[in-house]
């Protein structure tokens, strides 16, 4: 396995070079974009690690250019950075994989050694569970060896009730079907298939499970309506071990990585809807669901509250205590806002020190009575000892707001009511 490291620093480009050794890597550094891009012409790489800078500009143009050359379209392309990124989608969009802080080299240090162990194909462990059906015993007890000491852990049976059972115990998790098409009992291999890929479509299944079809029977008339099943692959019987392996190998292999970019696309998803210092909810996600959720408040006349808090007086706290305290004290707000809404609430870093609260099925009156336990929460949290208090605005939605931006300025005038007021109090309408 070989690891590209670009880096201007040469202390850094060691701490992550031992790193990537101590897990199997052979590393290569270099300092700047076009020797990185000399070497990743002539080696092929399994990983890349890049600093935040290169030279006068950002990675991501570095990064998005890998994505559009075919030798590292795939490749895992790890940022490290000194500081936490408060805009990470725009680096991931632009092709990088993870992002690391260089503060924190135990978690790249964990993902190395996940990476090492299934990423590299020439190193790929094998293992994973298989549902084998099949109804001869000689031909399946010539290939449950194979696989058992290729690493794979094989449930045999033979009949297609069975299969079917055994698929729907939600105990079970098997990573490949492989079925032959004729089997004893009433229910034939391919009806089999079906009841998976219906199973999977009836819940919506990210990722199907890859199936391999196996027959005596090799004229293109099956085999097609096979595929039309839901199979992934097919092979005619008599089996070669050799070829069983190898399309085994790489349907689970595939299903493997399908399931990193899921993981890598939830994580997108993620990152698009919440805020990265707080881990509230961000802008975008609030008023994509405060729509919604104003539609149902009309059409069923559902009680909605919209509370706006603004940090009282944070500019000059954050000029007296430095911005690492002012991040600190927001995300101290931020916990304590999650812990005083219900599962169908909303709470969300509207923007700066200012933060959301949207209650569902929530009379004024009873909103005001939250906001005024959440203001004396706040008054009473003294993150380190530091004193913040807030400025609440409350407004119940109402038939003349139109829309979420109608509700939101009523709440947020009553904010700047309650600055007048002398802050620390809650204005409501």
């Amino acid at each position: 396995m070989k690891a590209l490291v670009i880096d201007p620093s040469k202390s850094v480009q060691t701490i992550i070079r031992l790193t990537l050794e101590s897990h199997g890597f052979f590393t290569d550094s270099v300092s700047d974009e076009k020797d990185a891009t000399a070497l990743i012409e002539q080696n092929n790489y399994q990983l890349i690690c890049v600093n935040k800078t290169l030279g006068r500009s950002d990675c991501r143009l570095f990064c998005s250019k890998l994505r559009a050359t075919p030798a590292t379209q795939s490749t895992p392309i790890i940022m490290l950075s000194a500081l936490v990124e408060q805009d990470p989608e725009s680096f991931m969009v632009s092709g990088i994989t993870e992002i690391f802080s260089k503060n924190d080299i135990s978690s790249f240090s964990d993902y190395v050694e996940n990476l090492s162990k299934t990423i590299d194909n020439s190193n790929f462990i094998f293992d994973g569970r298989i549902l084998y059906v099949e109804d001869s015993m000689s031909i399946a007890n010539s290939t449950v060896p194979v696989l058992n000491e290729r690493g794979y852990e094989v449930s045999h049976i033979t009949t297609g009730e069975e299969a079917i059972k055994l698929y729907d115990d939600e105990e079970q998790d098997f990573d490949l079907v492989m079925t032959d098409i004729i089997l004893a009992g009433k229910i034939s291999g391919t009806a089999v298939v079906r009841h998976i890929r219906g199973k999977e479509k009836k819940h919506k299944s990210p990722i199907p499970i890859p199936i391999l079809a196996m027959s005596s029977f090799d004229d293109s008339s099956r085999k097609l309506a096979l595929f039309q099943a839901g199979v992934n692959d097919y092979v005619p019987k008599p089996i070669m071990a050799e070829e069983l392996l190898a399309r085994i190998d790489n349907l689970i292999l595939n299903q493997k990585l399908f399931k990193q970019l899921e993981v890598q696309r939830e994580r997108l998803e993620e990152l698009a809807m919440t805020d990265q210092l707080t881990g509230l909810y961000n802008r975008h996600y609030l008023l994509d669901s405060a729509t919604k959720k104003i539609s149902a408040a009309k059409r069923h006349n559902i009680d909605l509250c919209l509370v706006v808090i603004d940090i009282d007086f944070f500019k000059s706290f954050n000029d007296k205590h430095g911005h690492a305290m002012g991040d600190l004290m927001l995300t101290k707000v931020a916990e304590l806002l999650s812990s005083h809404v219900r599962n169908n609430d909303i709470v969300a870093r509207f923007g700066g020190e200012e933060f959301v609260i949207l209650y569902d099925y929530c009379p004024l009156a009873k909103a005001l009575e939250k906001t005024e336990v959440l203001r004396k929460a706040l008054e009473q949290l003294k993150p380190e000892g530091l004193t913040l208090t807030a400025s609440f605005g409350l407004a119940q939605f109402n038939p003349q707001d139109k829309d979420f931006d109608g509700l939101f300025v009523r709440a947020d005038e009553c904010v700047y009511q309650a600055k007048g007021n002398g802050r620390n109090c809650i204005v409501s309408v």
